[in-house]
């Protein structure tokens, strides 16, 4: 595996970019072989695994979660959008942030669909459950749990230490995760470029694992404060940190991913 030492921060020039679309131009390094890229600091910022999702398993995970259907409308920032709040039934304006309806009715036509799997902790008055779509297919899951605990065995395997201090947090309300794994929860992106964001949702001080499906060109994954695209394929596994910004380059054909990580406040749920 080559190892990245990073030379150079590029914090400042990202300044500004949150909710716009990468270009290529800002990255100066295109990562597609297994690779370890290390910040100046000496932490782990991204481990990229190739070939190490059997064809068997990514391609069933293909078939069963190309069927999400819900449209992502509360992820403005990711899309490229502006947030604004929900209008109520009643006339009133909600606390929720919600893209705005003409913005849906692009990504919609475009195909752009999301889905999300496993637990989610409060918020938004909303208490701590089990994901609506986990219960209407239950099959979502279940029928990639092999495919789950194998992710999550290459996570332990890979970043020990991120992987500990995840284990611990779930350990603490074993109920809420995804079966014996240190993940609670799967996010299915399907035909959505993402802009610059940043998961601010997940459990700090972790990774991310992150594989994509399907057949497509393009879609690279770039970190912009170290100028990296990440150009993974079906088979691969990212292991990255989700709190710094990333978004992806467009690309062309059926590109799906899921993203497996934990609820940052999923350890409140029992309290």
């Amino acid at each position: 595996m080559k190892t990245l030492l990073l030379g150079r921060d590029y914090r400042e020039a990202t300044v500004g970019l949150e909710g716009k679309h990468p270009a290529p131009s800002h990255a100066t390094l295109t990562l597609d072989a297994d690779a370890k890229v290390i910040a100046p600091d000496g932490r782990i910022t991204a481990l990229l695994l190739c070939n190490v999702i059997p064809p068997a398993l990514h391609k069933l995970a293909y078939e069963l979660w190309r069927t999400v259907r819900e449209l992502p409308s509360n992820r403005a920032t990711a899309v490229g959008a502006p947030s604004l709040p929900r209008l109520k039934s009643d006339g009133t304006l909600g606390e929720r942030r919600v893209v705005p309806k003409n913005v849906l009715e692009i990504l919609e036509a475009r195909g752009a669909r999301q889905g999300v799997l496993g637990y989610l902790d409060a918020a938004s008055r909303q208490p701590c459950h089990k994901t609506p779509l986990s219960i209407r297919h239950p099959e979502l899951l279940d029928g990639n749990r092999p495919l789950i605990e194998l992710v999550d065995a290459l996570y332990r395997q890979h970043t020990p230490t991120f992987y500990a201090k995840q284990r611990a947090e779930v350990e603490k309300v074993p109920r809420w995760r995804l079966w014996n794994t240190a993940f609670t929860t799967a996010y299915i992106n399907k035909k959505l470029q993402s802009a610059y964001h940043v998961d601010s949702g997940n459990l700090p001080g972790v990774m991310s694992a992150i594989m994509p499906m399907g057949k497509f060109i393009g879609g690279e994954l770039v970190l912009p404060r170290w100028r990296i695209a990440i150009a993974y394929k079906p088979g691969d596994l990212l292991l990255f940190d989700p709190q710094q910004l990333h978004g992806n380059l467009p690309f062309e054909g059926e590109r799906l991913s899921a993203v497996f990580y934990c609820e940052r406040r999923i350890a409140d749920c029992d309290k």
